[in-house]
């Protein structure tokens, strides 16, 4: 009878605020992870935690909103730099805002305050350590300090990979049977059959002239595009009619992958368009001829697998969780191996035979994964932490 009860009714609070203020990034992994949750679930109930105060009317009132029956939006109008302080200075709990719950659900890198409930954590890599070298010193203890707070009142770590929990429970003395791994989805956007006539209006919208080779992601150190950028040059040695079309925001040391656009001369051959939404990207990537995404590493590499998804052939990484994630449904090469990167961009983009091959694979392959399934596999989490309570 008890655990009857346990499955009848489950109200977890689930930070939101990443949803309300990041477009890609934890931000997308909490806009699709809280529909996919109520689907998964028709018991849960959820309370959307989220103290913030700049634009607050216009963020409330601009985001398109779950079921609001059974996912109610509980924030406060408060910066959410002084929760911190606040929590120092006079002891309060998130459920003052939220409400009785049963879990308490840290989606970003922040500690939340919470008395009388589990918490759990979502931490998706360690590429902040200092000895990846992948940020900067600063920022790389900043992390570290955060982690470890938000380890300290954790029931249970989820996480996005095999490679990352195995990284996680190496890097903070983990007991692995804590850590719940709950791969990411792909949206259906990137799955979407589109007409060639959209392909080229989006194209032409953004001034691209196939065929061209397209990067999705922050421009950042470690997503290897430096090394891209210099085996790209060689490829319009036998190509010359190519283009590289990077797709993402600026990250830390991103001037770099500009500077070495200068320092080689092909300014003509390289084009940056920022952020763009989903739904142009899915686009972008379905008019290229190759999708290159040679990280050095990945807690994941959701990128990969859209473009996989989008049924352009796909060049990573044959390291970290992009060979777990990816599969046979890439070309994967050596990161650190700029002949590797190259004579893969030039086979994809030459040898059409091979390249729509991969393809095919990559599409079977990134068709696994499913935010439905993403879902499951966090209730099932929840639901392991109330059930040991």
């Amino acid at each position: 009878m008890a655990s009857d009860i346990l499955r009848a009714l489950l109200t977890v609070a689930l930070d939101y605020r990443p949803a309300l203020f990041q477009g890609f990034g934890i931000g997308r992994y909490v806009r699709n992870l809280v529909p996919a949750l109520l689907d998964a679930d028709p018991e849960l109930a959820l309370r959307l935690y989220g103290v913030f105060w700049r634009n607050r009317k216009k963020v409330l009132a601009g985001h398109d909103w779950p079921d609001p029956s059974r996912a109610r939006f509980c924030g406060a109008p408060i910066p959410a730099r002084l929760v911190p302080l606040i929590g120092r200075l006079r002891p309060s709990s998130a459920k003052t805002v939220t409400g009785p719950v049963d879990v308490l659900h840290d989606t970003d890198y922040a500690v939340t305050p919470v008395r009388g409930a589990p918490r759990i954590a979502t931490l998706y890599d360690t590429a902040y350590l200092h000895d990846r070298g992948f940020v900067s010193e600063m920022q790389s203890r900043h992390m570290h300090e955060i982690v470890k707070r938000l380890l300290k009142g954790v029931t249970r770590v989820i996480t996005i990979s095999e490679f990352a929990k195995q990284d996680l429970v190496e890097a903070f003395d983990l007991d692995p049977a804590q850590v719940s791994v709950t791969y990411l989805g792909v949206d259906p956007v990137f799955h979407q059959a589109r007409s060639q006539d959209e392909i080229e209006s989006a194209l032409e919208t953004y001034g691209i002239t196939p065929p061209y080779c397209m990067y999705l992601g922050t421009l950042e150190p470690r997503k290897n595009l430096v090394r891209l950028v210099r085996a790209f040059a060689r490829v319009l040695e036998v190509a010359p009619e190519h283009h590289l079309v990077l797709v993402g925001r600026k990250g830390w040391a991103h001037e770099r992958v500009f500077g070495v656009v200068q320092e080689l001369g092909i300014g003509d051959h390289v084009r940056w368009l920022g952020q763009v939404p989903d739904s142009e990207a899915a686009l972008l990537l379905k008019g290229a001829a190759v999708m290159a995404y040679p990280s050095l590493y990945e807690g994941f590499g959701l990128p990969a697998l859209e473009g996989m998804a989008a049924g352009v052939p796909v060049l990573a990484s044959d390291s970290h969780a992009l060979r777990e994630v990816c599969g046979d449904g890439a070309l994967l090469v050596d990161p650190y191996d700029e002949d590797a990167i190259y004579e893969g961009l030039r086979m994809l983009a030459l040898d059409r035979g091979e390249a729509h091959e991969i393809a095919d694979r990559g599409r079977r392959r990134a068709a696994k994964f499913t935010w439905k399934a993403c879902g499951e596999a966090t209730v099932a989490a929840y639901r392991a932490v109330v059930e040991g309570a």
